[in-house]
């Protein structure tokens, strides 16, 4: 039975988008006969103050041999915390990789930084096969955040990205726009051959999200937030730094002050950002944008169907460095989209070829207005277009079609 070993600070339990595709992946890893094991971060502290759950340091899920390291656990909401929460938890990756049986294939994410680079340490030492998927492209996110300024790092950083790129024996991104990123800032003038990067884009569970069309109004959070009879428009999912939001607040003001009380702004989910939107909703007295917190995966059907239409925004710049994806859980339920954009962007491609939503430029809240009008007045075309949605994410990115995509790669990297 051939090994896998998976490196990844966020894992199961944790409740975000990320973690639940890796967990799809390493699940369909394990029926597809291989043997998965997962090095992860440290859950204890976060999992006692917030849920009073105890976490195993070792634990066997559904297959899937789990490790989760001591490292800090600081607030990821401050630079020196999150800083100090990668150093460890690189230093503890490396002292526990060097003594592990070897794997035959380590598949190594993009977060925390540079962690694919024990990947390269374990291909060296012990000859493992190594995958590095890029989830959001570092430092260059970091760097169009403002976050580095100092040339000569960055330059240092780039380099450091580029060898693991080079190195690796398959680098698998999750959009073209990332794949030409990378072809033009990392690997330019070299002579790798074009299948080194494949794009695989990330997915939703089609078995899990439905379309709940029919009973929208006896939507279980429709009763339980008293949102009946509210044309319900749903932001759901990380409220981050690379995520615009001051468009959809100005959207909201101009319904505000027209005095459309049926239209309503629905915010689920937690970031970075979420406190700057509140501390604008109060400044501007608006009443109808309201925030709730995280759902679970198995509410995901009801959160997400909770809705009438669903945004997805990112900030400017950051086109070819990562992709939302919350889109793939957005078409799995069946509502059209918005997305709120600077440039074209792998979501602008998706929105456009699956004819499923409205594409708006940043800043431009007039026409945020006018679509989400469109949608109010025209039901039919609001479920048209949000089926529309569906069956394009049931023949593109559905969860089997996009692990059996994984799988295959797997499978010719071990036999290269």
């Amino acid at each position: 039975m051939k090994k896998i070993l998976v490196i990844s600070e966020p894992f199961y339990p944790q409740e975000v988008a990320s973690v639940q595709l890796l967990l799809d992946l390493c699940e369909d890893l394990v029926k597809a006969g291989y043997k998965v094991k997962v090095i992860t971060g440290n859950l204890t502290q976060i999992f006692n103050q917030k849920q009073n759950r105890n976490i195993l340091r070792q634990e066997n899920y559904k297959g899937i041999e789990i490790l989760r390291l001591r490292n800090t656990t600081f607030s990821k909401y401050r630079m020196i915390g999150r800083f100090l929460n990668y150093l460890t938890f690189h230093f503890l990756v490396l002292c526990h990789t060097l003594f592990f049986e070897r794997p035959n294939l380590v598949f190594v994410l993009s977060n925390p930084p540079f962690i694919s680079f024990w990947g390269l340490i374990l291909k060296m030492l012990k000859r493992s096969k190594v995958i590095y998927n890029v989830q959001d492209l570092f430092p260059d996110v970091v760097v169009e955040l403002g976050k580095l300024k100092n040339k000569l790092f960055i330059r240092f950083l780039k380099k450091i990205s580029e060898l693991i790129i080079k190195k690796v024996d398959k680098v698998v991104v999750i959009g073209e726009y990332m794949k030409k990123r990378i072809r033009r800032e990392y690997l330019r003038g070299t002579n790798m051959s074009n299948n080194h990067i494949v794009t695989i884009h990330n997915w939703a569970d089609g078995g899990k999200i439905k379309v709940l069309r029919k009973d929208i109004e006896n939507n279980f959070f429709k009763k339980k937030w008293e949102l009946e009879g509210r044309f319900i428009v749903l932001y759901s999912g990380n409220i981050g730094y690379l995520h615009e939001f001051d468009t959809i607040i100005s959207a909201a003001e101009c319904f505000a002050k027209e005095g459309l009380k049926e239209i309503i702004f629905v915010f689920i989910g937690e970031g970075i950002k979420k406190s700057y939107i509140k501390k604008k909703v109060k400044e501007k007295g608006l009443n109808n944008i309201l925030f709730f917190p995280y759902q679970t995966q198995e509410m995901l059907s009801y959160s997400l169907g909770l809705t009438n239409v669903s945004l997805v925004t990112l900030e400017k710049g950051f086109e070819g460095m990562v992709v939302p994806s919350k889109i793939y859980g957005i078409l799995a339920s069946g509502r059209p989209v918005i997305a709120v954009v600077g440039e074209e962007s792998e979501v602008v491609e998706i929105i456009r070829k699956g004819k499923c939503g409205k594409i708006v430029k940043i800043g431009d809240y007039q026409a945020m207005v006018n679509n989400i009008m469109d949608y109010y007045k025209n039901p039919k075309k609001c479920r048209e277009d949000g089926l529309n949605g569906r069956r394009y994410f049931e023949k593109n990115y559905e969860r089997k079609i996009a692990t059996e995509k994984y799988i295959k790669i797997i499978k010719e990297v071990l036999k290269s």
